[in-house]
């Protein structure tokens, strides 16, 4: 979704103030009197689009399995979540289509509703709160948070692992590091600092237990 504030002040100008007017209304009335952008937003909680966001969770989860030392991450993470935005950007065009809008046309509507909160100090359309949820495919992070606890939830449901119990992951030795050095590791978007063991040196991969939180 291309960034909705970059619309000019002009936006307005390409339709009329009354046929921006009378679109609003038209939507207000879609979400029950409240905000125009609501049928929007509404889109995106569909069972069926939520459906399709789980199972692309779940058909990806054991990449996100992977163990990062010193912050660093398999740069299929971020393969993943271009394909994951393209998801939502599709089901945008979708939801559009089914209110009679195009993109050019919402992105008009939002223009016209910032110029309305900026200089009328109107914010009952609450239009960054509603822009905010429905770029959120845009956040990196809050998109891994959404995998990682994908992964939890499979391996709890194969009991794999609780949390307050302990796991076993494989920790790859990183280049210019050896023996009874402290590694920092992230997995599951959590950081552990274990200590390398003997006998184990760069390139090779040992086992350590770390708590599930």
């Amino acid at each position: 979704l291309a960034p909705i504030f970059s619309v000019p002040k002009t936006a307005s100008a390409m339709t009329s103030f009354d046929d921006l007017d009378r679109e609003m209304e038209r939507l207000k009335a879609m979400s029950g009197g409240g905000s125009s952008l609501e049928p929007v937003l509404r889109g995106f909680h569909d069972a069926n689009f939520q459906a399709c966001v789980q199972q692309f969770a779940a058909e990806r989860a054991s990449a996100f399995q992977a163990t990062c030392p010193d912050g660093s991450q398999p740069l299929i993470w971020t393969e993943y979540h271009k394909e994951y935005r393209e998801m939502f950007e599709s089901h945008l065009q979708t939801i559009l289509h089914a209110l009679d809008m195009t993109e050019d046309s919402f992105h008009e509507l939002c223009g016209y509703i910032q110029e309305i909160e900026e200089n009328l100090g109107d914010d009952s359309e609450n239009l960054y709160g509603y822009i905010k949820a429905i770029t959120s495919s845009e956040e990196y992070d809050s998109f891994l948070q959404l995998m990682f606890g994908e992964v939890q939830r499979q391996q709890q449901e194969a009991g794999a692992c609780m949390e307050g119990q302990t796991q076993e992951i494989q920790v790859l030795v990183p280049e210019g590091m050896g023996p009874g050095q402290l590694l920092a590791v992230d997995y599951l978007g959590q950081r552990y600092e274990l200590y390398i063991p003997e006998g184990y040196g760069a390139g090779m991969t040992f086992c350590a237990s770390i708590a599930i939180h």
